[in-house]
């Protein structure tokens, strides 16, 4: 049967349509949830648009099954980047409150973005997400600690020193104990 034959037909297979034929909008939908990858710097342009791009580090979870078939270690998972482009008022938000770092979930749609290539001439592409809305996916404690972790450096014997310089908390060997205060040893020995 041709197309022309079946004009009009619900035949229900795969790119059956229904009574709507062409005119049923197609589904570009992103969602991802990871972490920004460098600081958001907003651009401004003459007609008051402004734009932000960012890119977007999203870890691969593997079932339990997959790790073990393929060998997969937990720490061991793959990282996507995933380039975003921000417009509007997500964009001044975006450079308001998100930082390095951040992990945020975005949806949008996906683009493919296409040049030319000039040192080889060649076509290139490579996808790009339009970001329609973004959250911040981390308490203010959360990002708080992510940034004394940033500018401090190195962990001191696996803690963080809350007290150094402050006058308050730090336990000895120059770290707060996770209990509280009371060491646990045993657990360390």
């Amino acid at each position: 049967m041709s197309d022309e034959d079946n004009q009009g037909e619900n035949t229900g297979g795969p790119m059956d349509t229904g009574e709507f034929g062409d005119h049923v909008p197609k589904l570009n939908s992103v969602t991802l949830v990871g972490r920004i990858g460098q600081q958001p710097n907003p651009r401004y342009f003459d007609n008051g648009n402004v734009v932000v791009n960012v890119s977007l580090a999203v870890k691969r979870k593997y079932h339990p099954l997959e790790r073990k078939v393929r060998d997969i270690k937990y720490g061991d998972e793959e990282t996507d980047w995933f380039p975003l482009e921000i417009w509007g008022r997500d964009a001044e938000y975006c450079a308001k409150f998100v930082k390095k770092g951040a992990r945020v979930g975005v949806t949008g749609s996906l683009t493919i973005q296409t040049w030319i290539d000039k040192s080889t001439g060649m076509d290139r592409k490579s996808p790009k997400v339009q970001v329609k809305s973004i959250d911040i996916l981390e308490t203010k404690a959360e990002a708080n600690l992510r940034d004394r972790r940033e500018n401090r450096g190195p962990e001191q014997n696996g803690f963080w020193d809350e007290g150094q310089g402050n006058g308050k908390g730090g336990g000895e060997g120059g770290y707060t104990a996770w209990n509280g205060g009371e060491e646990q040893n045993e657990f360390f020995e």
